[in-house]
């Protein structure tokens, strides 16, 4: 069944409005018609299936059968991402969102090689954001992970005192395995800090370490910074949330 995003103030006295470029994919590409079934959903954790009443020049009207709120179930991972060369941070989005991701954090490090202008920045974070509700309709997510402006690696910390375990993959010999890190812990919410290429700075460690991160390590290989978002995230989604 087709699935469409609406923002929660276009949901009224059972009815759903759907607009711009979701009534665009909706009309001009799927080719709906009054009568057809759909589901939309909100990014809060609500998704409703519904009826399209009609198809006006404007907005699409849908009526709604059914309200079901899904919220997202165990611990609350956030990501602190250091921004990778090239287009990587798409994948990444994609894919973090996939692994169910609450909230993405970019980061510029002592070693980060892109660095993107003001103007490129807010480009950047618009096309991450769109990439993430893309990702959010294709995997059946009801909510939609918040990607964050880019942000220096120091302030980044400054926000994540309530997080209940930190874990930091990097290359130092202080590195503990991330299984036995894990191991038997139950924890409302996580961030993962992956780095650039090069990995962090000793510096960027001890800072981490400070606020309570974990350094950790992967194994002998040493993996992308792409690879390693992906396999960390999985790793936590299997230990922590699924």
């Amino acid at each position: 069944m087709s699935r469409f995003y609406v923002p929660p103030e276009c949901v009224a006295g059972g009815k759903i409005m759907i607009r711009g470029g979701e009534l665009h994919h909706a009309r001009d590409v799927m080719r709906l018609a009054a009568g057809d079934a759909i589901v939309v959903f909100d990014g809060t954790g609500k998704e409703y299936h519904g009826i399209i009443q009609k198809i006006d020049k404007g907005q699409m009207t849908v009526t709604i059968k059914k309200t079901a709120e899904r919220k997202s179930e165990g611990c609350r991972l956030i990501l602190i991402q250091a921004l990778p060369r090239s287009d990587k941070m798409d994948l990444i989005v994609e894919k973090a969102t996939e692994l169910g991701v609450e909230r993405i954090i970019p980061v510029t490090t002592e070693r980060t090689v892109a660095r993107p202008d003001t103007k490129k920045e807010n480009l950047k974070v618009e096309r991450w954001r769109k990439i993430a509700l893309i990702a959010a309709k294709q995997c059946g997510r009801t909510t939609i992970p918040e990607v964050m402006p880019i942000t220096g690696f120091e302030d980044s910390l400054k926000a994540l005192n309530d997080s209940e375990i930190k874990i930091m993959p990097c290359l130092y010999d202080d590195a503990k395995a991330l299984k036995e890190v894990l191991r038997g812990r139950k924890v409302g919410s996580a961030v993962i800090f992956i780095g650039p290429e090069g990995d962090f700075t000793k510096k960027e460690v001890e800072e981490a370490k400070a606020i309570g991160a974990i350094p950790v390590s992967f194994g002998r290989e040493i993996l992308r910074s792409e690879t390693a978002a992906i396999c960390a995230l999985s790793i936590l989604n299997y230990e922590l949330r699924w």
